[in-house]
């Protein structure tokens, strides 16, 4: 019956999944979930095992000097951690398991902290991720009783959901930062476009290549391409109906006027599960290289630092230059499957799972060098 009765209230659940990716959405929750507990604080800090400092810790209407103390000089000695997963547990449970000499010393950290009436669980919402949520009564107050620990074993389930979302988001960042890195690094912009020729996002490379016309310019906000001929073939491509199955875009070369070397625009369909703008119409992907910024990955250069084979490391540097694998298989002469092939033994030499990790470590183990001036137009010659 108490299980029942202290099903969570429908607005405490609308707050928790108002926004899993975003802070100011899990303030209000944490404070609604204070509120609907009749604790003091509710807390939320993201941390990994082993780590000094937590990765995020979120404690709204908490004074933020003492936040800042407990961050700088308690996190790494809170003693109420290491929760069974998902298991509701009182700092009174906690604290009978201890030896009275360890006890007094907890004591002495809780007075200086957020007291000792306190309910806590620990979820793991990714490997080696884990998110400690603790409500807390200051000192003075009644201790939580059986109709709290109800309400919060409730919320469990539903913590669980969405820390699972937010661990997903935080990974799905940090694989996007990577990859922004890694393709401004190796000089390439990145453009969405609607099948009406309609900007929908660019990056800053993009954007200056848009701002100085070096092939590309936009207007209301419409792409165009410098080069008439690759103009007309993205409009061709943009006009015809998409078919099923249609991974392979295609792979335009402008050639702008002036000094400005040639850009490749490589343009693939995007197929989202779900409509991210307000148009329903296909969108494209355009990768956009400047060879004036790109650094280029000498093969022979890589197979000092990785273990690599020549043929590992010709892939590998090709893919650093901005090419895709399709584009090496292509210029290396090799089949598209035998490229697959390589870049699995790269990844298991490498200890890295995706392209964007392999270009981060790339960059980071082995210098580029810049293009000489005197291969800005080798393209013309």
């Amino acid at each position: 019956m108490a299980a029942r009765d202290e099903t969570p209230p429908a607005r405490l659940l609308e707050a928790l999944y108002a926004g899993v990716a975003d802070v100011a959405a899990w303030n209000r929750f944490l404070l609604a979930f204070a509120d609907h507990m009749g604790a003091s604080r509710a807390v939320l800090l993201l941390t990994r095992a082993g780590e000094d400092r937590p990765r995020e810790i979120l404690s709204p209407g908490s004074d933020r000097r003492r936040a800042a103390l407990y961050v700088d000089r308690y996190f790494a000695t809170d003693p109420f951690v290491g929760l069974p997963q998902t298991r509701v547990v009182s700092f009174g449970e906690f604290l009978s398991r201890r030896a009275a000499g360890e006890i007094r010393a907890i004591r002495a950290y809780l007075s200086e902290t957020v007291g000792s009436q306190i309910l806590g669980v620990d979820i793991a919402p990714a490997p080696g991720l884990v998110a400690r949520v603790r409500v807390a009564r200051l000192l003075g107050l009644p201790d939580f009783g059986g109709r709290e620990r109800a309400r919060m074993e409730a919320m469990v389930p539903h913590l669980a959901i969405a820390l699972r979302g937010l661990a997903l988001t935080m990974r799905r960042d940090a694989e996007c930062a990577i990859l922004r890195d890694a393709l401004a690094a190796s000089g390439q912009g990145t453009l969405v476009i609607d099948r009406d020729r309609r900007i929908m996002v660019s990056d800053g490379i993009a954007d200056a290549l848009i701002a100085r016309r070096a092939g590309l310019s936009a207007s209301n906000p419409r792409l165009r391409l410098a080069t008439a001929a690759a103009d007309r073939q993205l409009g061709a491509y943009l006009d015809a109906a998409p078919g099923d199955g249609d991974e392979a875009g295609c792979t335009l070369l402008v050639d702008p006027a002036g000094d400005d070397a040639p850009i490749a625009v490589v343009v693939r369909p995007i197929r989202p599960a779900m409509p991210v703008w307000t148009s329903d119409r296909d969108l494209l992907l355009l990768r956009v290289r400047d060879p004036s910024r790109r650094s280029r990955f000498d093969a022979a250069a890589l197979r000092g630092p990785l273990p690599l084979t020549s043929a590992e490391a010709a892939v590998t540097a090709a893919m650093a230059n901005g090419e895709t694998l399709r584009e090496a298989a292509s210029r290396l002469g090799i089949t598209y499957n035998t490229a697959r092939a390589h870049l699995r033994a790269i990844f298991a030499k490498t200890g890295t799972t995706r392209q964007a990790e392999l270009l981060a470590l790339v960059q980071t183990l082995v210098p580029a060098r810049q293009p000489a001036a005197t291969d800005r137009r080798h393209a013309q010659r």
